[in-house]
């Protein structure tokens, strides 16, 4: 399940041993005799400074994040666990080349009468190495930290560095073409860290999608990249929220991807994509 994958690959101390991290000093040293050796001390020139036409474009973007309404793919995650519904979690592990080694797919339902899931088929085996397990069940989901509703909260931190007028040099802003998102049209913004920035920045790209009458924020498409010593991840994150007959604004899906190098151990490369359907009340006597 996305979620809880995001809570364990996040967190190093649940994916190393105590007697690996142990090592950490000695490994500390030998990489840095090696960067001095290879001259990677070096320092590298100065970020190239905006043009007028990419200053133009970040001056329009900054002040146009300053005004969306993130309200609506907030609530959407917030009332799940409020309010019944259905969810389709696919859930694979892949090899470097693409090619796909294990897979689960599952359906959990979620209504008055608790959550249990109904479905479940799977192929080969997975492989998590350090990595405990993918947990599916919203109990696990819970002692894990971190809920579908704490999603918009991890994606969406109060202040997105992205947003803040004195970081505009460090970003590229610009509008790419229109799309369409459960029918209704939307406008993109795309922001990606500049060059000469990248390592500074655990965001690296970005993908705004703002309803085009109200320019409402209603999906969004995240980046990010975490290193250290013994790990490195590359993770991309993609929600988008759907609006209901009567207005309510409820999740419509969710992708994730991640690439784990960890020491010692192949890289690791995880794919899943949870769709949400079927909502109603929980009170089964009230339609949604």
């Amino acid at each position: 399940m996305p979620y809880s994958m995001l809570r364990t690959f996040l967190s190093v101390r649940t994916i190393l041993s105590p007697r690996r991290v142990a090592y950490a000093p000695a490994l500390a040293w030998g990489a840095c005799l090696l960067c001095l050796a290879s001259g990677c001390a070096d320092r590298k020139p100065p970020p190239a400074p905006l043009t007028p036409e990419e200053s133009a474009a970040a001056d329009s973007i900054v002040a146009l994040l300053e005004r969306i309404d993130e309200t609506a793919l907030r609530s959407a995650f917030r009332s799940v666990s409020t309010r019944a519904h259905t969810k389709r979690i696919r859930t694979g592990q892949f090899e470097e080349d693409g090619t796909l080694l294990a897979s689960r797919e599952q359906e959990v339902r979620h209504d008055a009468e608790g959550t249990r899931t109904i479905r479940s088929e799977s192929s080969g085996t997975f492989d998590f190495g350090y990595l405990r397990r993918f947990v599916s069940a919203d109990a696990d989901l819970h002692a894990s930290g971190l809920a579908a509703f704490d999603l918009p909260e991890y994606i969406i931190p109060e202040d997105p560095p992205y947003t803040v007028a004195r970081n505009r040099e460090t970003w590229r802003y610009e509008f790419a073409p229109d799309s369409v998102l459960f029918a209704r049209p939307v406008r993109v913004v795309r922001i990606t860290a500049r060059p000469g920035f990248e390592a500074s920045r655990s965001i690296r790209r970005v993908r705004l999608y703002l309803e085009r009458a109200s320019d409402r924020l209603v999906g969004i498409y995240i980046e990010r990249v975490h290193a250290a010593l013994w790990f490195r991840e590359e993770s991309a994150l993609f929600l988008i929220a759907d609006r209901l007959p009567s207005g309510t604004w409820v999740p419509g899906n969710t992708r994730f991807e991640t690439h784990i190098e960890l020491l010692l151990r192949p890289a690791q490369r995880f794919r899943s994509a949870t769709e949400y359907y079927d909502f109603g009340e929980m009170d089964p006597g009230v339609e949604s």
